[in-house]
């Protein structure tokens, strides 16, 4: 009988934190907070506040990988209609680049979508985002 409690309340236990896990996927809050693009080629940031030399309401993309592709990060503003208010890319670099962050004033308490994303030429790759708060 005991056992069967124990199993039952561990049960119990994982499917809370599965369903926690579930809720907080693809959120992020205020603060500095990266997305990897599709296969390791790089990422994109988002700061939500000013942190030295870091503007605020900012994003970035750095390209990470020699292979060819450059990664392009974009910001789409409320009502999240596909296309970003905000991009930068990593074009014409090579790897290991960074491009500096591109800002603008965001409405706080406002959620926003990071995308990131590969491309080539014209060609772009998978696209990954977060949602992120300035």
């Amino acid at each position: 009988m005991k056992t069967r409690r124990t199993v039952t309340r561990a049960l119990a236990t994982g499917a809370c934190a599965v369903g926690l896990v579930a809720a907080l996927q693809g959120q992020a809050w205020a603060g500095q907070v990266s997305i990897n693009a599709y296969g390791d080629a790089g990422y994109a940031t988002f700061n939500a506040d000013p942190d030295g030399s870091i503007p605020g309401d900012s994003i970035r993309a750095c390209d990470t990988s020699a292979d060819g592709w450059a990664v392009e990060a974009a910001l789409d503003y409320p009502p999240f209609d596909g296309n970003p208010e905000r991009t930068t890319n990593t074009r014409g670099h090579a790897a290991g680049y960074c491009t500096p962050w591109k800002t603008g004033d965001l409405d706080e308490d406002t959620t926003y979508r990071l995308y990131v994303s590969t491309v080539k030429g014209t060609t772009y790759g998978p696209a990954y985002y977060i949602n992120v708060h300035a």
